[in-house]
């Protein structure tokens, strides 16, 4: 019997009572900060804020909200706390847009931490903390689990050293693996915040450890070392004269098929910038079949879609507009298939011999062309010779049987 009561799930005054010893633990050890000390500390000069709400489901699965990105003005931040599906992520986007593509800086990394009951942060701070390279500059009581956070004293630029960042957001995490099941993510991650609401009506709480760290320090600490910056290869003239001035040969068809698709599927959340961009890539392709005055009508269209799905939040027309200009351009013609489908969001399925490998390809082709000159001979053959015996012309029968006439003539030859 008592198996099974300790098989049952907490109830939520269970898991809040819990909440509230793992701060009593962290408290005794650490200085409690304030939330808008904190935001101060990581953000010192934010003005508007990516906020990441995630979908939220009834007891039954049921979507009741779809997740979406929005933006946040800074004096505004505190409105939307009451929300226990808000997350921020560490870091700085190219005009706050978020994605992976668009990340400019990171102010933080952090290890998430899921499930971590009192017993468990005590037995980390009192007997395997010291395992750890260096210690997080703070703790985040996020609900039933934890956030170890290594803020940054300024926020370190991410071009030139994508690939260092990326390391050093593994080697935390995997050390924390080592003590603690941690939910590893990369630095662009969105996190529930101090101050804001969590799923168990509790609301998170922050613990100073210690003052932030620089960059390279924390990477010596971890054992690693900046890997160098890779010198492009220069372009020679004749290059970059090809990448411009390629003539595009997208048709019509191509661009009204691409154009459904956005219709029925309008642009999902994180992708919405890139379908306008695309949008404006495909215009330029097809640009001698479609007017850009008709190309540009189109942007509202799609637009309107977004709104009809509430999908429009914190991206406005003018955006769209703006992204679709972007992509309107001479140096985006010889873009791939794929990369128009990582844009959209769209699964890419090769196409290139169908999977099939250059020798089956090569015996499937001439399979099908021995097919096809086999079902002339013997059946359209015939057909030309007896409809050519009754004086018809040769440009008649090739529109009656669907060849051309050239072909006809070097039938009769034969």
């Amino acid at each position: 019997m008592f198996g099974s009561l300790a098989n049952q799930p907490f109830q939520p005054s269970d898991l809040q009572a819990e909440f509230e010893k793992k701060n009593e633990i962290l408290r005794s050890r650490f200085m409690e900060f304030s939330p808008e000390d904190y935001l101060n500390l990581i953000f010192p000069d934010r003005g508007e804020f990516v906020v990441v709400l995630g979908t939220i489901k009834d007891s039954r699965g049921n979507i009741v909200e779809k997740g979406t990105v929005v933006r946040v003005p800074a004096e505004d931040i505190w409105s939307i706390a009451w929300r226990s599906n808000a997350y921020i992520p560490y870091a700085d986007f190219r005009k706050n847009y978020y994605h992976s593509k668009t990340l400019e800086a990171v102010r933080a990394f952090v290890v998430d931490c899921d499930g971590v009951s009192s017993t468990k942060i005590s037995k980390v701070l009192k007997y395997l903390w010291t395992l750890l390279p260096s210690e997080p500059t703070h703790i985040v009581n996020s609900g039933k689990g934890v956030h170890f956070v290594y803020a940054l004293s300024s926020p370190v630029e991410v071009k030139g050293l994508r690939l260092s960042i990326k390391r050093l957001n593994g080697v935390i995490q995997s050390k924390f693996d080592e003590i603690l099941s941690v939910d590893k993510h990369p630095v662009v991650h969105p996190y529930r915040f101090p101050g804001f609401q969590t799923k168990i009506n509790t609301v998170a709480r922050v613990f100073s450890v210690r003052q932030p760290y620089d960059f390279e320090e924390l990477m010596k600490l971890f054992n690693l070392t900046p890997k160098p910056l890779e010198k492009k290869k220069q372009e020679n003239s004749a290059e970059r004269k090809a990448k411009v001035y390629v003539l595009p040969n997208g048709k019509r068809a191509f661009f009204e098929w691409v154009l459904r698709k956005l219709f029925f599927n309008p642009p999902i959340p994180g992708r919405r910038h890139n379908s306008f961009f695309a949008l404006g890539i495909v215009a330029y392709k097809c640009r001698r079949e479609v007017p850009y005055e008709e190309a540009l009508e189109t942007i509202p269209m799609v637009y309107e879609d977004m709104m009809d799905k509430n999908l429009h939040i914190g991206f406005s027309i003018d955006e769209a507009y703006s992204a679709f200009h972007k992509g309107y351009k001479p140096e985006y013609v010889r873009a791939s298939w794929k990369y128009l489908c990582e844009l959209l969001g769209w699964e890419y399925k090769p196409n290139k011999r169908n999977g099939r490998s250059r020798e089956e390809h090569i015996a499937y082709v001439s399979a099908i062309r021995s097919a096809k000159t086999d079902y002339r001979r013997e059946q359209l053959l015939p057909k030309v010779l007896e409809l050519h015996s009754k004086g018809i012309s040769l440009r008649k029968i090739a529109e009656m049987l669907g060849v051309s006439a050239s072909t006809l003539v070097r039938w009769l030859r034969k």
